[in-house]
């Protein structure tokens, strides 16, 4: 049963205003929330944008409304005849909802509502729930342009903030953020079988959450607690990935095979593409003419756009041989990632079958093009503040990850260190 109102559009005296709306069956909920539309600075979920003064606390004050009719659906919704009322739900929301002691019926009812359909627990105070704060943070990310990546990576620690209340039933309020929380959590990822360094990331992306409403806690008298900030909260260890490249030779054999399925063609020339320019995944698909100077790719990478890096990587023959062909525009490469790594692994399985005696293996991903690029230039030689520039990192402690050498290449450097 639907029990969750939405937000809506009701025009009035030539004005467009936000309402609360609810329908099932002849009943109608059409709750004003006071909060006229401000045309070009709202959000496909009409809450008010960044562009708008004191926007998150209108659309706080929009959210809490929505709480409380959310609330009466669900309390009518258990009656044996429900009936929606403006009425009734007008006079819960200004009279009734105020009106709830902690130790009453009603609110271990309400309670116990909460814990059945995921909704914040009712109290007088402390009323939102983590997941709730974090779809707010998720929501101001989105409003100020993060990429889709990075509003992503918030999405999936949320939803494993939401399936570890499921399984304990209960959920999880700012004011229970502490070590005996961080115990249970951790405990909780690891049944699941996450990784050390998956239950690093999902720390580190719940902490920045944390942070950003610690330095708020006051001027919104949030109930959070600094334990989140003490060593020794934060669990897992971060995962340092091998470096999985190709060989040179494994390189331009994949470079001149010609498969006749077209996924695997494309997926061979992003792959190549990649190990040609050492493009991430999430750059491989922007490269359009305007980016083309001196024969030069220069971009500014996604990943490291918070830090105003630029890449600037000089064209080769095999990479200005792929750019050509697509007239210097890869955009009609894009493809989910997902999809991408999936296309990657039946790529070389089929060359596993055709290419037998250079042992391919079939545990590429898109960033073991990037490991190729790297590792097939410091192999040759090239000095690494080159390999900097053209990989758009900061440091070689952050490229280091991304270099494979063989054993073949090991043994000429010792030639050339002690063979004089």
């Amino acid at each position: 049963m639907n029990t969750q109102s939405k937000l809506n559009i009701n025009r009035s005296g030539g004005h467009d205003y936000i309402i609360i709306y609810y329908k099932k069956g002849k009943d109608m909920l059409r709750i004003p929330t006071g909060e006229e539309i401000v045309k070009g600075k709202m959000t496909e979920k009409l809450l008010f944008n960044a562009k708008v003064i004191d926007y998150q606390s209108k659309n706080r004050k929009i959210l809490e409304l929505k709480k409380k009719v959310d609330t009466y659906i669900m309390m009518e919704s258990q009656s044996q005849n429900p009936r929606y009322s403006q009425r009734k739900c007008i006079k819960f929301i200004t009279q009734e909802w105020g009106n709830i002691g902690s130790g009453t019926p009603a609110i271990q009812k309400l309670r116990a509502l909460a814990n059945k359909y995921n909704v914040t627990e009712v109290t007088n105070t402390d009323t939102k729930t983590l997941v709730q704060y974090i779809d707010g943070y998720i929501q101001d990310r989105k409003d100020n342009n993060t990429t889709r990546n990075t509003a992503k990576e918030f999405t999936t620690m949320k939803n494993r903030v939401i399936k570890f209340d499921a399984e304990r039933k209960q959920a999880t309020l700012l004011s229970d953020i502490n070590f005996t929380w961080s115990d249970a959590f951790e405990k909780f990822l690891r049944k699941k079988n996450y990784s050390s360094g998956t239950i690093e990331k999902t720390y580190t992306i719940l902490i920045t959450v944390l942070n950003n409403l610690y330095i708020r806690k006051d001027e919104n008298n949030y109930n959070l607690s600094d334990k989140f900030r003490l060593k020794g909260f934060k669990r897992g260890k971060k995962s340092r990935n091998m470096a999985n490249p190709l060989t040179f030779e494994q390189f331009k054999t994949l470079f001149n095979h010609k498969f006749n399925e077209n996924f695997l063609e494309k997926t061979r020339i992003r792959f190549c593409l990649q190990c040609s320019t050492g493009l991430r995944y999430s750059d491989m698909h922007r490269i359009t003419p305007d980016l083309i100077h001196e024969d030069r790719i220069i971009i500014k990478p996604v990943k490291t756009e918070g830090y105003g890096i630029t890449a600037e990587i000089d064209l080769n023959p095999y990479s200005r041989a792929i750019l050509s062909e697509l007239d210097f525009d890869t955009r009609k490469l894009k493809i989910e990632n997902a999809s991408y790594n999936r296309n990657i692994k039946a790529m070389f399985k089929k060359m596993q079958v055709d290419k037998p005696d250079l042992k391919y293996r079939d545990d590429y991903g898109s960033h073991c093009a990037r490991d190729t690029f790297i590792s097939i230039c410091v192999q040759s030689g090239v000095d690494f503040k080159t390999i900097l520039t053209w990989t758009g990192q900061r440091s070689y402690a952050i490229m280091d990850r991304y270099i494979s050498t063989t054993n073949q290449y090991k043994s000429e450097q010792m030639s050339k260190a002690f063979e004089r």
